[in-house]
C-alpha cells in the first residue's frame, strides 16, 4: 500500500526515532513538493533523520493538476494540506495527516485517512512495537500535541494502561 504524508505525522515520528517504521508498515512512502519543502525547512534534533528518510526512502512524487473538487475541498488548508490530500487522490494512496482539517476535507473526497497515533497502534498490532504510550509521551515531550482524550481513546485501542497522569 501507498502512503502519503503531510509534514506532521513525519516531525513527530522523527522525534522519537520511528521513520524507518513507515517502510514496515507501507510499501511506499510518499509526499508533494510543498511537505518536501516544509520538512527541508524543519530544524532541531529530527532534522537530521527527516534527512535521511528522505535520501533513503521517502520518495518526493510531482503532482498532477488538481481536479476542480480537490481544489475546493481544501482550499482553506496549507498548501502541504493541500497536496498531500490531492497526491493521495491521485495516487489512490492512504494519507497520514493529524490536522482535524485537513483530515475532514480528505474524508468529504473519500480518501482512507490515518493519523501518527493510528499508524502507531497499527504497528503495534502488527507487531512492529511493544507500546505505543511510551512513544506517544515522548512525543508530546517533544512539542507534538496530542489532546488528553486521543491520549485515552489510543490506549484504549492499544490495550495499554494509562498511568496516573499524561502530561508533557
Amino acid at each position: 500500500m501507498i502512503a502519503v504524508f503531510d509534514t506532521g505525522p513525519l516531525i513527530a515520528l522523527a522525534k522519537v526515532d520511528q521513520l524507518p517504521l513507515t517502510k514496515a508498515m507501507f510499501r511506499e512512502i510518499v509526499v508533494p513538493e510543498a511537505v518536501h519543502r516544509e520538512l527541508l525547512a524543519k530544524v532541531g534534533p529530527e532534522s537530521r533523520r527527516l534527512d535521511v528518510a528522505m535520501q533513503n526512502f521517502i520518495q518526493i512524487r510531482p503532482l498532477k493538476e488538481l481536479p476542480q473538487q480537490v481544489r475546493v475541498a481544501t482550499m482553506h488548508l496549507d498548501r502541504g494540506e493541500q497536496q498531500a490530500i490531492a497526491l493521495a487522490c491521485q495516487e489512490q494512496a492512504v494519507l497520514v495527516i493529524d490536522e482535524q482539517l485537513g483530515r475532514a476535507a480528505a474524508r468529504a473526497l473519500n480518501v482512507r485517512v490515518t493519523g501518527v497515533v493510528g499508524l502507531l497502534i497499527s504497528a503495534k498490532k502488527a507487531g512492529h512495537l511493544s507500546a505505543v504510550l511510551p512513544l506517544l509521551r515522548e512525543m508530546r515531550c517533544g512539542g507534538y500535541w496530542f489532546s488528553d482524550d486521543l491520549i485515552f481513546d489510543a490506549a484504549k485501542l492499544a490495550d495499554e494502561s494509562i498511568e496516573d497522569r499524561f502530561d508533557a
